[in-house]
């Protein structure tokens, strides 16, 4: 047998873990060795609290070794054989991390990425004793007040669950070998007893005793993804379809953690995968194709439907496409829980710059964005501190392209309103540098020009009365500054 150098067994390296450094040498006689060690000396009484420490740091434990390097199948097994957890996270790591998902959770929780969270179950007692009597019931009045304080995506509250922690994400090593495409590694794990209940073919419910649970609950209902959100980001599509023909993994799984931004694995693709991507365009196609596939599966509490994203992508040719595999096409979308139709997705402005921020009528208006990307936050603590990003040409014309597939389907319902009272007019209207054939578009819809002149929002708005003062007051800055410059 392989015989143990000083360093192997040195507990200062940075790592300060003989175990990690041994997972991961490609030798695994080493592991070996020092698994052996660690197996006749751990009942040893004699050894001081150092030694003990010491000898700790070689154990099998799963905080320790199954991260360390999954692509040695061989080591894997060695780490299993001497009694590694093969779920690879202990309990209360997967249940403080999803604390930061949570809604009613502690705004610190939002950046606190040192310190452990308060339990969940004391998390969710406090937000029933605010209102949200469980994680997925609709929006309180506390809730969408808070939104008006500033510019959500208009797909999750403001503060996006986990943006902005510092912290490695916590994932199950089952999560990890599926984002890797390491479908022989995959298959060690759950013959070793890695949870995935929350994940197998089940039909997707919004129950909310399967959304309501503690810290005590399966880890896989406590990861905030699922090893076929992690195969579909990273476009392995072996692996893809090995969990879904092979290990019967759910092809419309939302994770239970994440109530407010638990992607159905098709919205997911659309909003957190590369689309340009060809290995992850392979498999939506295949995902497409599951029999078992709800494409009009919606993500909890805020109700997106997958449509909706693909909408705000601006991208008509995607829209169309994907239509064409919705049972009911267009039409099924309907409204977000925020009453927003698709085509107020595609009048919303990209991001909170694109609006007319230096008028008071249109900021207090405008509370919503269409951006979908995960990691987008705006700048400084005031919007009409920062430059204005006008549309491009190129932006104009794909988002007018976007309305005319809608106009065109029949889905261009100009007079809905939002949770706000604000048409697609009130959008379009208080947009930079909007196009007039857009504006002129939707205004001779049926019910548009009423719309334009009449329709008021929350805030007693109407669209004219947004495009008119902003046009209005460009006007005198072009004047005034003419005057000057005189």
């Amino acid at each position: 047998m392989y015989q143990l150098t000083e360093s192997d067994l040195d507990t200062t390296a940075d790592d300060h873990n003989p175990a990690i450094r041994a997972a991961a040498n490609p030798d695994s006689a080493v592991l070996e060795a020092l698994l052996a060690r660690y197996k006749s000396r751990r009942d040893d009484k004699t050894l001081n609290e150092y030694e003990q420490r010491a000898l700790t740091r070689c154990s099998p434990s799963a905080t320790i070794a199954i991260f360390a390097h999954m692509n040695l199948a061989e080591n894997l097994r060695l780490l299993l054989d001497a009694g590694a957890d093969p779920n690879g996270i202990q309990r209360w790591e997967a249940a403080d991390y999803s604390v930061r998902y949570m809604r009613g959770r502690d705004p610190l929780d939002y950046y606190n990425s040192h310190a452990s969270c308060e339990k969940r179950s004391v998390v969710l007692a406090k937000a029933r004793a605010s209102g949200i009597v469980h994680p997925i019931c609709p929006l309180t009045e506390a809730e969408l007040e808070e939104r008006r304080c500033w510019f959500p995506t208009f797909l999750t509250e403001f503060l996006v669950p986990g943006r902005s922690l510092r912290m490695m994400r916590d994932l199950t090593v089952l999560e990890e070998a599926a984002g890797y495409g390491r479908r022989d590694l995959f298959d060690l794990l759950r013959a070793a007893g890695a949870d995935e209940s929350a994940w197998v073919q089940q039909p997707e419910s919004d129950d909310p005793e399967l959304w309501n649970f503690d810290e005590s609950a399966p880890l896989s209902f406590l990861s905030t993804s699922s090893p076929l959100h992690e195969a579909l980001f990273w476009g392995e599509q072996a692996m893809v379809r090995h969990l879904l023909t092979t290990c019967g993994h759910s092809p419309n799984y939302r994770p239970r953690a994440v109530p407010t931004m638990a992607l159905p694995p098709l919205s997911h693709i659309l909003v957190r995968c590369n689309l340009n991507d060809d290995s992850v365009h392979n498999c939506l196609l295949d995902l497409l194709a599951h029999p078992q596939l709800d494409p009009n599966i919606r993500t909890p509490v805020f109700g997106i439907h997958p449509l909706h994203f693909a909408t705000a992508h601006h991208k008509p040719a995607l829209l169309t496409w994907l239509a064409s595999f919705i049972p009911g096409g267009l039409a099924a979308a309907g409204a977000t829980a925020l009453g927003h139709t698709l085509l107020h997705v595609a009048c919303l402005p990209l991001t909170p710059y694109q609006i007319d921020a230096t008028k008071p009528d249109i900021i207090k208006s405008i509370h919503c964005i269409r951006t979908v990307n995960y990691y987008w936050r705006p700048w400084g603590n005031k919007i009409a501190s920062q430059d204005p990003q006008p549309l491009t040409v190129a932006e104009q014309q794909a988002q007018l392209a976007t309305i005319r597939v809608l106009v065109e389907g029949g889905v261009a319902d100009v007079m809905a309103k939002d949770f706000d009272g604000n048409t697609a007019l009130h959008y379009l209207a208080g947009t930079l540098n909007m196009a007039k054939e857009t504006i002129e578009l939707l205004r001779g819809l049926a019910g548009g020009e009423e719309v334009w002149q009449e329709g008021k929002n929350r805030w007693d708005m109407t669209p004219s009365r947004l495009w008119g003062r902003r046009r209005i007051s460009h006007l005198q800055t072009f004047i005034s500054s003419y005057t000057v410059s005189r």
